[in-house]
């Protein structure tokens, strides 16, 4: 879930893009399939495959039409250090507000 975190707040930064953002047309829906795939990795219930693999299955099915579209993608510029080190701070308070609803909805995320 961290990557996840990493990758979804790498998606925020204006103009040059942080690792992987700087590889992917679309980091937050990279970021949705790699929430799915964490949570479908340590849920084995029948309610968790069909909601996370359906999450998964929609970030693989919205990908597909835009690449057709649009084939000749250039990938932005990589950032700098200071992007980098708001990008930990980003992760870091990411990773803590949702543990804290986890353990609100009385799930330890770290079991």
């Amino acid at each position: 879930m961290v990557l996840a975190f990493w990758v979804y707040g790498s998606s925020a930064a204006k103009g040059a893009k942080a690792w992987p953002a700087s590889k992917a047309r679309h980091p937050q829906l990279m970021a949705v399939k790699i929430w799915a795939v964490a949570h479908l990795l340590v849920n084995g219930d029948v309610a968790s495959i069909v909601l996370f693999g359906s999450m998964l299955a929609w970030g693989r099915r919205v990908r597909d039409p835009d690449h057709r579209a649009e084939p000749n993608w250039t990938p932005p510029a990589h950032a700098g250090k200071a992007t980098y080190i708001r990008l930990v701070v980003i992760t870091l308070v990411m990773l803590v507000v949702v543990t804290a609803i986890h353990t609100l909805l009385g799930v330890s995320p770290f079991s």
